[in-house]
């Protein structure tokens, strides 16, 4: 019998958070994917989508927030589509890699989600209007540098006509999608308040991915995400034809 991936409800605090999306070719993109997952493109491009996050208290639903507890997490996903039996349409993120820096957090997540975690020292660091975030990880290591008083610009070669409408478009749907054995896929709703969703667009210094080695990507948009409760939900799982 398989264990079910996402088998509770996980509950939480987003304290920190900041996404980055960028562009890259769908055929680079599409070797990521296991079927029958889509990539969900714009103006010929797909997307990548890398979350850097600060979660805290996070505990089973029901268990008391003193309980939980809190840890750095960074996720590379691609935006895709599940097609499910019945021309039903379910649009989020496919997990590729995660790291994190706790190595409870790297065991628990890999035993029972399919979110592909990696034990990692993160930090971050503020001198001025200059943030820095910094990953050390074998074999992925990444440092971004944001300047946080300097707007960002929309560049002529984006996918998308103005800064707004790349951030409309790349607001990631609320689920996590992965496909497992037996053509059976995972599909997990995140619970959040969409009125308390706030974000505000940055200005990128310099991002190296190690991650992005030999790949075709390009910056779109980088977004800093004020604080907000978020909820993992119980995984639901559709057998595939």
């Amino acid at each position: 019998m398989m264990l079910q991936k996402n088998p509770v409800t996980m509950t939480g605090t987003l304290r920190r958070c900041w996404l980055f999306a960028y562009r890259t070719p769908p055929a680079q993109a599409q070797r990521f994917l296991p079927r029958p997952l889509e990539l969900v493109t714009h103006n010929g491009y797909a997307f990548w989508n890398i979350v850097v996050c600060q979660l805290e208290h996070m505990r089973p639903q029901g268990v008391p927030p003193l309980l939980g507890i809190g840890y750095w997490h960074v996720a590379y996903r691609l935006y895709v589509r599940l097609s499910l039996p019945g021309q039903e349409r379910i649009e989020g993120l496919y997990f590729v890699r995660s790291d994190c820096n706790s190595r409870l957090i790297t065991v628990a997540g890999n035993i029972l989600t399919d979110f592909h975690f990696h034990t990692a020292a993160i930090s971050t660091s503020q001198k001025g209007d200059v943030f820095e975030i910094g990953i050390s990880s074998t074999p992925m290591p990444a440092h971004v540098c944001l300047l946080l008083n300097t707007p960002p610009q929309h560049t002529v070669d984006s996918a998308f006509a103005t800064l707004e409408e790349a951030e409309a478009f790349l607001k990631y749907e609320p689920y996590g999608i992965s496909v497992g054995r037996s053509n059976r896929a995972n599909v997990v709703h995140v619970t959040r308040k969409e009125a308390d969703w706030h974000s505000q667009a940055r200005c990128v210094e310099q991002a190296h991915w190690a991650f992005f080695a030999a790949q075709d990507v390009a910056l779109e948009l980088c977004t800093e995400v004020d604080h907000i409760a978020y909820q993992w939900d119980r995984g639901r799982v559709y057998q595939l034809t």
